[in-house]
């Protein structure tokens, strides 16, 4: 059985040879969701990178970049139309200014509310500390969510779990104890696996497909069944999240 390879949540363009991790990606057939973390480098990808099978690109307006680049939003709502995966999008309520994250909420408020426009939108979401306000935001949206690394309280992960929302967990997670309650907690039909390359372990400077094998593992364990049966899963949750 060939091994089912995908990356729901990374950062191609924060390699210095992007072109050969697209290959590499394509090579591989590994159905992977690029983030962009602004949307002018989307328009500025788009040229080049919409064409490919297995690697899609989204559309981004990062919470840590939204104060600085506020202008942008309406560079994103423009290119709404384009793409029907969003992210990286969200909150990052890590820096206590009150300017600053009353910003990011206007920003991510006024994203929510255009998606909600559209049927088919796939929301890949950044709620560090901020997961209360993210879903609060998010309680009247319909279309598709997945929590990217989720670190926030069970509380707001139930409410997510209620809601349908997917998670998309990572290699780096099962390494810390918070990382693998939250991983054991989430409903094994709404678990999709990321990257987050290049900002996690083994992925700093180059590309590769490893990390699934450590989070199928862990999984197979966890679940006491085969890893085939955990791969099957996780596929048909991307198909689930695509359909």
């Amino acid at each position: 059985m060939r091994k089912f390879s995908m990356d729901a949540h990374m950062h191609f363009d924060l390699y210095k040879d992007r072109d050969k991790v697209v290959r590499f990606i394509e090579e591989s057939q590994s159905y992977t969701i690029a983030m962009t973390n602004l949307p002018v480098l989307f328009e500025k990808y788009m040229k080049n990178y919409c064409g490919y099978k297995y690697i899609k690109l989204a559309l981004g307006f990062h919470p840590e970049l939204a104060y600085e680049y506020q202008q942008q939003l309406s560079v994103f709502l423009k290119n709404i139309g384009q793409t029907r995966y969003i992210g990286e999008i969200g909150l990052d309520f890590t820096k206590n200014n009150c300017e600053n994250q009353h910003c990011q909420m206007k920003i991510f408020k006024a994203i929510v509310e255009e998606c909600s426009k559209f049927d088919d939108k796939i929301l890949s979401i950044h709620s560090r500390k901020a997961a209360k306000e993210v879903i609060d935001i998010l309680e009247n949206y319909t279309g598709k969510v997945i929590l990217h690394w989720y670190t926030g309280n069970l509380k707001e992960m139930q409410i997510a779990i209620s809601r349908g929302y997917y998670f998309s967990i990572n290699h780096q997670m099962i390494r810390s104890v918070k990382g693998e309650k939250i991983i054991n907690l989430a409903p094994l039909d709404k678990i999709l696996i990321e990257s987050d390359a290049p900002f996690t372990y083994g992925l700093n400077d180059h590309y590769d497909l490893n990390f699934l094998d450590n989070v199928y593992a862990y999984l197979s364990n966890k679940n006491n069944v085969s890893i085939e049966t955990i791969q099957k899963k996780v596929e048909n949750n991307f198909k689930a999240l695509l359909s």
